[in-house]
């Protein structure tokens, strides 16, 4: 380490200019006053002399020209000598009179002086280079080397100074060689030749006049040439002496200097100490040093001190004072501020081991704490690429695994692990559990065939015996819900022995995928096994699925007895009842039945369907008249447009039971007139074909049917294009559909089976990833009332979902919004949801947001959705107590983004209540587990620099503003608002 030298003031010469003597250039034969003169000038009597030759010169006539001449140089050396105004330029034109004088060389001396007394070097240098040494006597030619060696000097040449000083000590007497020892000592001591200093100091040391002033140079040499405890004990003396306090404050920093060199901190630390107190201005190096040593003296919070003064500098000594500075931090507990010290020093250049080892704890660290600047496992990576040999290469890329594992992006774990060179029982572990619960998180997000690929993954191991239980569970549950029900079947039968945490459930899932595979021996077995030891809220759902079992194996009394069981459970219950009880021809009890469903459950969804359901049980019994009375609330009140069709067929129906054919007849035409071209125009043929049969009105019956659209002559041809049509589909085989469906469509464009065949085919065009076809055929049937208008619709919102087109799409989901289709009318309801939250209209996404999530058939997925847009809702509206309660349900979810915002409203409303350090904590918490969250990492950064604000640290909050300035032009709102909290720090 460098030590900032002692900066003595220059060595002063001793010799005044005026003091060199002069030769007698006179006789005595001269005058009495120019001898008078002379002896003046000699003398040194320097006003009077000037006087004299002044007169002689101006007022003498007679005075000899040898005389004059001689009158006017000592004139002009004169007013030189005394510094007058316009001296040097009455010599000068001296010499331009008198060029070839005898007096000329002569006035280069005085002439030098004059330049050296105005500190124009350059000038007395080139002067005195003039002289002639050898017209010089003893005692002047010292004077003029002395000169020399000191204009030399100024000028930066030491070495001739040095030259020409040596050759005066050696021609000197005695009263001038301490002066010129003491000159040379110095001169030395700059060029750093200690032997040579030393040995002109050593000759003047002990003389009084030089004692005090040699001293200091001794401390100082002492610690150039590493000989620390003389220094130290020179220093000390010293100390003690009479001497300045800028001197006092060199020797302070000599000697801690010296007992740093030793690391001897703890003595070090005073003296340092006492140096720095008295600097305005301290060097870097200074306050590196600073901070070094009171950070071995475990002194951190000073040490911090020093080096956070360091903050603003980019250099090779910044950088180290980082890194010591983030080691102080550590010390001190301050993980996060020793983060951001890391961090700057590792981004700096100077030093490669330096660099390295910042990199290393700036890993660490943001994998220990978490990193809201930039993704631990992209700073892992980083040192990892930096240093594909290091030692410490092993460490971190087992770090990086459990970075990515801890941090929650799994996906990136499982990459990592894909990179190693080797696996290892660790690693494979982690793959087993990573890859399952990757799985899990797909499955949440509706992703199955991802779900699938990850679970597969996971069975690959058995290392942790319960993860591949509940992977092979799972794996059932994907192609369960895929409709693979053999697939699920056979997963879920390989655990029946087994012990894992979803065991509970395995019975009801097996009962499921029987039921749902029409096995309903099995299905019945497991729903009775599972019903032994059920989940309460299972418990119901799994008594109706056998009692629907039941139902569908026609063992109609063990149906209702559990229906009668359950009744008061949901209107569901007595609905099925009823339909069980018309099976059983007890029309009776299920009208009965109806009625009570319609009484206790007025907002139900089966209301319609029930009055329907009574108007057929009255029609069976002959009774009319009620059977057409709730066939009539059905068309007057009833949203969903079969029931409204087929209640108004069979009232027609009725009639003609009744023997109302005309009046029947007159419904059936209006009818045919309403769905005309539709499914409901066969059924309407059909209903009035007895009519007609009645009559013998043949060609009635078939200009009825043409006149409602019904080709009773289709051909062979067609029908085969369309049931082959609809077999393709039906096998989801949708190109060779749709060719079979354009065919049909082709030759019967108003055919019977015309919107159902124009349905699949714009559905067969999506699923054939023809977006653009799909569209133009759906549109048209989402346009007119048919059987297929909410299907079409919902398909065609979601294409231009997909599209990113929500201004379109929107307008379809307004249409359908009301649907009798409750799965449709829900799927409205969640897109609409969506897209309210994404204009910011919270008002209206709340409401479609409560009513998604009171609709417990809705997914979790879809319902944590809606719980989130709630939660953005409440907040919007200033609700902060229910924002935040809304929000903290939200922080466990499985979906990393969700648990992201959530976390993020936390550390707000902690800003918000002026708990900034919790919200740093919470900050960090995110980042630490969801760091591939870049839009709420980035949020919660511009939080944290509030946070720093508040708690007064306005270094780490302008840093932390410079980051997502620097690191996150993705979102521009979010930059434009750090840069408006950086004006704010400035403020």
């Amino acid at each position: 380490m460098k030590s900032k030298k002692i900066l003595l003031a220059a060595a002063v010469f001793y010799f005044g200019v005026s003091e060199a003597q002069q030769s007698q250039y006179f006789t005595q034969k001269e005058n009495y006053r120019f001898n008078l003169a002379q002896n003046l000038y000699q003398t040194k009597i320097y006003n009077a002399s000037q006087y004299e030759y002044a007169r002689q010169y101006f007022y003498n006539q007679n005075l000899e020209q040898s005389r004059k001449e001689a009158a006017q140089f000592f004139d002009n050396v004169i007013g030189v000598i005394l510094q007058k105004n316009h001296a040097e330029d009455g010599l000068t034109a001296f010499m331009k009179e008198y060029p070839n004088s005898a007096y000329f060389a002569q006035a280069n001396l005085p002439l030098a002086d004059y330049y050296l007394a105005k500190k124009d070097f350059k000038e007395a240098l080139k002067t005195l280079k003039k002289v002639n040494q050898y017209q010089l006597t003893k005692e002047e030619n010292t004077q003029y080397i002395l000169k020399l060696g000191y204009a030399k000097f100024m000028m930066g040449d030491s070495k001739g100074a040095i030259d020409a000083l040596e050759e005066a000590h050696k021609t000197a007497d005695e009263s001038q060689k301490g002066d010129i020892a003491y000159m040379l000592g110095h001169l030395y001591y700059s060029s750093k030749q200690n032997d040579q200093a030393f040995q002109y100091f050593d000759s003047i040391k002990d003389q009084p006049k030089f004692s005090k002033l040699v001293r200091p140079y001794y401390v100082q040499m002492h610690y150039n040439d590493k000989d620390y405890d003389k220094a130290i004990s020179e220093g000390n003396a010293l100390l003690n002496e009479d001497i300045s306090a800028s001197y006092k404050a060199e020797v302070h920093k000599i000697i801690g200097e010296s007992y740093f060199m030793k690391n001897d901190y703890e003595s070090a630390y005073p003296h340092l100490k006492d140096y720095l107190s008295v600097q305005q201005n301290p060097s870097e190096n200074d306050l590196y040093e600073m901070g070094f040593v009171a950070a071995q003296l475990k002194k951190y919070d000073e040490a911090v001190s020093y080096y956070n003064q360091l903050i603003n500098s980019n250099s090779a000594l910044a950088q180290n004072a980082y890194y010591q500075l983030g080691n102080a931090y550590l010390a001190v507990d301050k993980k996060q501020e020793a983060l951001s010290a890391f961090r700057s020093s590792y981004q700096m250049d100077y030093d490669a081991s330096v660099k390295q080892l910042a990199h290393e704890q700036y890993a660490k660290l943001g994998y220990d704490i978490g990193n809201p600047f930039e993704s631990p496992t992209t700073v892992i990576q980083n040192y990892i690429t930096s240093n594909p040999s290091g030692p410490k290469n092993a460490e971190m890329r087992s770090l990086l695994v459990k970075s990515y594992l801890y941090s929650g992006n799994f996906k990136e774990t499982l990459n990592a692990i894909d990179k190693l060179p080797n696996s290892t029982p660790e690693t494979d572990k982690v793959d087993q559990e990573v890859s399952y619960l990757l799985g899990t998180e797909e499955f949440n997000k509706g992703n199955f065939d991802e779900a699938e690929r990850y679970f597969l993954r996971s069975l690959e191991f058995n290392i942790n015996k319960e993860f591949n239980s509940r992977a092979l569970y799972w794996l059932g549950q994907v192609y369960y819900q895929k409709g693979n029900y053999p697939s699920a079947i056979t997963r879920y039968e390989k655990l029946t022995n087994e012990t894992f945490p979803e065991k509970q459930q395995l019975p009801y899932d097996l009962g499921y995928a029987y039921f749902k595979s029409k096995k309903f021996d099995q299905a019945e077995q497991y729903f009775t096994q599972y019903l032994k030891n059920p989940k309460p809220e299972f418990k119901n759902d799994a008594e109706l699925r056998l009692a629907d079992i039941n139902y569908a194996n026609n063992d109609l009394d063990q149906a209702i007895a559990i229906y009668d069981k359950n009744e008061d459970a949901t209107d569901y219950t007595l609905y099925q009842k009823a339909l069980a009880l018309g099976f059983k021809n007890d029309n009776v009890a299920k009208i009965t039945n109806l009625k009570s469903l319609i009484s206790k459950y007025p907002g139900s969804e089966y209301i319609d369907d029930a009055q329907y359901e009574i108007g057929v049980a009255y029609a069976t019994q002959d009774d009319f008249t009620n059977s057409n009375d709730f066939f009539g609330k059905v068309i007057k009140s009833s949203s969903d447009k079969d029931l409204v069709a087929n209640a108004s067929i069979y009232r027609a129906q009725n009639y003609i039971d009744q023997n109302q054919n005309d009046k029947a007849l007159s419904e059936l035409k209006s009818l045919g007139t309403q769905y005309k071209n539709t499914a409901y125009a066969q059924k309407i043929v059909q209903a009035a074909k007895p009519i007609f049969t009645k009559t013998g009105d043949v060609s009635g019956y078939a200009d009825f049917a043409k006149n409602v659209g019904v080709n009773i002559d289709a051909s062979e041809i067609d029908e085969i294009n369309l049931s082959t049509g609809k077999q393709y589909f039906t096998k989801k085989d949708y190109k060779n559909a749709i060719s079979y469906y354009e065919k049909y469509l082709t030759q019967n464009p108003s055919g019977e089976g015309l919107y159902q065949a124009k349905y699949e085919l714009g559905e067969s065009y999506y699923q054939t990833n023809n977006p653009t076809k799909a569209l133009l055929v759906l549109q048209e049937i989402a346009s007119i009332q048919n059987d297929y208008q909410d299907d079409a619709a919902t398909r065609v919102s979601q294409i231009y979902i997909a599209q990113g087109n929500s201004a379109e799409a929107k307008k379809y989901l307004e249409n359908i919004k009301n649907s009798s289709n409750i799965n449709v009318r829900n799927y409205a309801n969640v897109e609409l949801m969506k897209m309210y939250a994404e204009e910011k209209n919270f008002s209206e996404a709340e409401k479609l947001a409560n009513a998604v999530i009171a609709n417990n058939k809705n997914s979790a997925a879809v319902i944590e959705t809606a719980k989130v847009i709630k939660a953005r809702s409440l907040m919007n509206s200033g609700k902060d107590k229910d924002a935040q309660t809304a929000y903290t349900s939200l922080e466990k979810s499985s979906n990393t983004e969700v648990a992201a915002e959530a976390l993020y409203a936390k550390a707000f409303y902690q800003n918000k209540g002026k708990a900034f350090k919790s919200s740093n904590e919470t900050i960090f918490k995110l980042a630490n587990n969801y760091a591939s969250e870049d839009y709420w990492g980035a949020k919660a950064l511009v939080l944290m620099a509030k946070n720093y604000i508040g708690l007064k640290d306005n270094y780490q909050a302008s840093y932390t503003c410079d980051q997502i300035i620097s690191n996150y032009a993705d979102f521009p709102e979010i930059v434009a608002e750090a840069k408006e909290v950086k004006k704010q720090i400035k403020k």
